[in-house]
């Protein structure tokens, strides 16, 4: 006799139920099998008897999760993505769309530059109950017409917002200025020549069920990935030969066996595409002449090739290049977008074309830059050791580098960068390292014809009195020599734009920002020796229509001098210069430099500007004070202040002479707008007038009138205060009388006390003794004559 039971295979018949509802019955039948003797045909043995319950279910099912692509952006040829509906179908559906027609903003692509690329993608969730969606994955892959297809590559989408009522949203967005880019379809292995193509896409999301703690995957569409939604592009051209990293035999770059179409040369582009997790095939190594314990490259010369694509859709999913031993030139663009090209020590990554080239960025060692032509840099390129311009100038100083200098290379290229994105466009010098000799990465051989025509930056750490840095010899040099350290020291250049507030009044295609991270000490501020270095290209073909665009003007070298500003060109100080200057070594010196922000060089005859260096406006009760404050003027006839309501129109409401139309002296001026019956917002502006009629507007700034007055107020201006300023205080009171005023440190420790005469309504008062004080914040306080205090900050730099 034998007993069965059903032991951990238990079903829920809960889950067998579509919905609620009364007398749901199970019914359960019984039967064996069995041998005679053990052989023959399997016999069964039935229970003649039909066992059935019933039983009730209530309450609503849980819906299972879903996922649904809503919308899919394409954007061709690097213009505005085009919107297109998946579900639900909409006025641009994707499904069997012809992405290269002119009414979707297409055209035919071509094989060797289209830009497709795949991006702004919205899908939408739903879950509820146990369920949760945890992520949610793109699918894509291209075909050729008429051909399956291969395998799809993933790209994870990004939750936006927040899950409401268990809705959520996922989206690939590349982001402002397109700083994610994702793939670009006319660049995948598919591609390979003109023909009609199609693209297909399929949607996975993921989650758990937390009662059963189980994981699940749905797909939009169902049935995926043997279902997709799919659309078509046209590509031309004939393609540039091309060949693939395959990885068939080792790591060598330079074994032919390893590649699609053999070894690449400056002719052919080099694809190296993501091989995918888990993939056992080796990237690319290049030891160019020499030998390795695994294979001999002596004799090999530098790798070569035209394009390389360094293929991949995130940082997480990429292919890698190493550049270990030796040289690697490349020809055409650089496609780094992933930052998975390494190069090691004592190489030399070179950019050798001859026909403009674009970069995305990355990190490198040594960069040398050949050929002649342009090389845009779109991304951030990190340098350790050095970037080369391969000029007479360099192999002088170099004899590595002379001995690979030919005539033909007079012209090495220019180097750019996008000057209106210096955050995601940049050259950036590494500080100093042992990789680099203890120097910091170097400019070297910068000229007229081959220079780097950008934004780059450098920081060196722990700047100490007494030295002289060079500043990745950008052309900044300074030594402190006052008996305080400035710490870490920022530098950066800008070799695009020339300041030009005024016409006729404009400064060289050079500026140089200077950020000491220790402006000030204890005991006292900071002095450098400056030395300003200049092309002679930089101070031709200025006074353009704006800062970027040449202009057919020039400053004669003898005339250059420092300027200083504080507010990012908005004014200028003078600083000057020691002696003549070094038309020899283009240089400008000037000894007991003590401020640090902004630099150029501007003309002795026609100098910049020197305009505002404060300017505001702040509510005082029902009145408006309106300040400025100029470091020096020249020329200067005197200044209207203009209001607005609507921010267009203006209106002068006062004029204010020039103290003096020429002045190196630091100059405030205010005015009290009274006008009766003042409400919402009041826009001020300054309208700055020379004797010789050329004017200027100084940006508005708005007051709003907006809620009841207070009874009295209290400002400072110009707050912050520069060394040397004279600190104002306004007081708006009915109160009438002597107010006893007092200035603190922020230990409470007492450092200035006077008088103030209130006369009832506006008073404007100055602070002795607060141009001799230390930079630092300091407390001014205000008694009045009915005993109320009123407290305010001041900032002094």
């Amino acid at each position: 006799m034998r007993t069965f039971s059903l032991g951990s295979g238990n079903t829920n018949l809960i889950s067998l139920v579509a919905s609620a509802g009364v007398g749901y019955t199970i019914q359960v039948t019984f039967h064996a099998t069995y041998q005679v003797n053990g052989t023959g045909l399997p016999q069964r043995a039935n229970d003649n008897n039909s066992y059935a319950a019933t039983f009730d279910v209530t309450g609503t099912k849980t819906p299972a999760p879903t996922v649904q692509g809503n919308t899919i952006g394409i954007a061709p040829n690097n213009s505005g993505s085009v919107t297109y509906n998946i579900n639900p179908a909409g006025s641009r559906n994707f499904v069997g769309a012809d992405l290269s027609s002119a009414a979707n903003n297409g055209t035919a692509y071509d094989v060797n530059n289209g830009q497709l690329r795949l991006n702004l993608t919205s899908v939408t969730t739903t879950e509820a109950g146990a369920n949760t969606i945890s992520n949610v994955v793109l699918y894509y892959r291209t075909r050729l017409s008429g051909t399956s297809g291969g395998a799809f590559q993933p790209i994870n989408l990004t939750q936006s917002g927040n899950t409401v009522n268990g809705v959520r949203t996922f989206i690939l967005d590349p982001g402002v200025n397109n700083i994610n880019p994702q793939p670009n379809l006319i660049a995948t292995p598919a591609v390979t020549a003109a023909g009609n193509y199609v693209v297909d896409v399929y949607y996975q999301a993921s989650g758990t069920n937390s009662i059963t703690n189980t994981n699940f995957t749905i797909t939009d569409p169902n049935g995926a990935p043997a279902n997709y939604y799919s659309a078509n592009f046209t590509v031309t051209g004939t393609p540039i030969a091309q060949t693939i990293w395959t990885g068939s035999i080792n790591d060598n770059w330079f074994d032919a066996r390893n590649w699609s179409a053999g070894v690449p040369n400056k002719t052919t582009n080099a694809l190296i595409r993501d091989l995918g997790a888990g993939s056992a095939v080796p990237y690319p190594n290049v030891n160019s002449d020499v030998a390795t314990p695994t294979y001999s490259n002596l004799n090999s010369g530098p790798a070569e090739c035209l394009n390389l694509i360094m293929g991949g859709t995130s940082q997480g999913s990429r292919s890698i290049t190493r550049l270990v031993v030796g040289q690697l030139k490349v020809y055409g663009d650089f496609d780094n977008s992933f930052d998975s090209f390494i190069q090691r020590e004592n190489t030399i990554m070179e950019f050798a074309g001859s026909a403009n080239q674009t970069i995305t960025g990355g990190s490198f060692v040594r960069v040398d830059i050949s050929g002649g032509a342009t090389k845009a840099v779109a991304g951030i390129m990190n340098v350790s050791e050095a970037i080369n311009f391969l000029t007479p100038s360099v192999g002088a100083v170099n004899p590595i580098i002379a001995n690979r200098y030919t005539a033909l290379n007079a012209n090495a290229g220019v180097l750019t960068t996008d000057i209106l994105k210096p955050l995601l466009s940049v050259i950036v010098l590494a500080d100093r390292a042992i990789t680099n000799g203890n120097n910091g990465a170097q400019l070297n051989g910068e000229t007229d014809f081959s220079y780097l025509r950008g934004f780059a930056r450098t920081t060196r750490q722990g700047v100490l009195v007494g030295e002289t840095r060079t500043y990745g010899n950008m052309g900044m040099t300074l030594t402190f020599t006052g008996t305080n350290s400035p710490g870490n020291v920022d530098v950066t250049r800008n070799t695009v734009e020339a300041y030009a507030p005024v016409s006729g009044r404009f400064g060289i295609r050079r500026i140089f920002g200077v950020r000491p991270g220790d402006q000030t000490t204890n005991t006292g501020g900071l002095i450098a020796t400056m030395v300003f270095h200049y092309r002679d290209s930089e101070t031709q073909d200025l006074n353009g229509a704006d800062i970027r665009t040449p202009g057919n003007s020039s400053i004669p070298e003898d005339q250059l001098t420092i300027f200083y500003s504080n507010n990012g060109g908005g004014a200028f100080s003078l600083i000057g210069r020691d002696g003549p200057v070094d038309q020899v070594n283009n240089n400008v010196t000037k000894t007991g430099v003590t401020r640090f922000a902004t630099f150029t060089l501007g003309s002795t005859e026609t100098p910049l500007p020197v305009r505002l260096m404060a300017f505001d406006a702040k509510r005082i009760g029902s009145d408006a004070l309106v300040t400025w404050q100029t470091a020096s003027e020249e020329n200067s006839k005197g200044y209207e202040v203009q209001v607005s309501t609507n921010g267009t129109e203006y209106r002068t409401l006062t004029s204010v002479p020039s103290a003096s139309p020429n002045t190196t002296q630091v100059t405030t001026y205010s005015y009290v707008d009274k006008e009766a019956n003042k409400t919402g917002k009041r826009y001020y502006r300054l309208h700055q007038l020379d004797l010789d009629g050329k004017d200027a507007f100084f940006a508005p700034t708005v007051v709003s009138f907006d809620g009841k007055a207070p009874a009295s107020n209290f400002v400072a201006y110009p707050n912050p205060l520069n060394a040397g300023n004279e600190l104002h205080v306004a007081l708006q009171s009915a109160a009438t009388g002597t107010a006893k005023l007092l200035v603190t440190d922020m230990t409470g420790r007492t450092l200035q006390q006077q008088n103030v005469v209130l006369t009832g309504g506006l008073t404007d008062a100055s602070v002795v003794g607060m141009g001799d004080l230390k930079a630092g914040m300091y407390l001014v306080k205000i008694t009045l004559p009915s005993g109320e205090v009123k407290n305010l900050k001041v900032v002094k730099q």
